[in-house]
């Protein structure tokens, strides 16, 4: 009987090591994979970027919550980004902050390295003027640097949702 509960317990522990993934691609096919549907979400203009991490321009950079994203469909975009610095003229309570949605005014895109594209997105709202800049790597991951009129610059860094 001890014999028969050591074997199950080495087949399990053998089962839970396997489950390393077995989708039968190499490395280099799976960034390759990676790369292109980060390339085919921002040709189509339909992507959202969860941002991990916020570096505002006063203080230390700050890990963040699950659900803080933007997300471009079209010509409209979507940011449900935290706040923290400095802001100059804000309605009472505080405002909207980079919470908004919001019909993109002007959006450029180009490559500038072999494994970078570089996005600039111009957008408004009622509180608010915004620029958002963007650098998306073909591995998926991503800066975020916000510029408005009224509150001080922050970026945040992340990671571009590929499914």
């Amino acid at each position: 009987m001890k014999q028969f509960i050591m074997i199950m317990a080495a087949a399990v522990l053998m089962v839970a090591c396997g489950t390393v993934q077995n989708d039968g691609l190499t490395k280099e096919e799976r960034r390759a994979q990676t790369a292109q549907k980060v390339a085919e979400g921002l040709s189509k203009r339909h992507y959202t970027i969860e941002a991990e991490q916020c570096h505002p321009m006063r203080g230390a950079a700050r890990r963040i919550d699950y659900g803080y994203e933007i997300t471009v469909h079209g010509d409209t975009l979507k940011s449900n980004l935290p706040y923290f610095g400095r802001a100059y003229n804000i309605p009472y309570g505080g405002g909207k902050g980079l919470r908004f949605d919001a019909i993109i005014k002007n959006y450029e895109q180009w490559r500038t390295k072999k494994n970078m594209t570089h996005i600039v997105i111009y957008t408004d709202n009622e509180e608010d003027v915004y620029i958002y800049t963007i650098e998306v790597f073909d591995n998926g991951n991503a800066t975020i640097d916000v510029r408005s009129r009224e509150r001080e610059q922050i970026s945040f860094s992340g990671q571009m949702k590929t499914d």
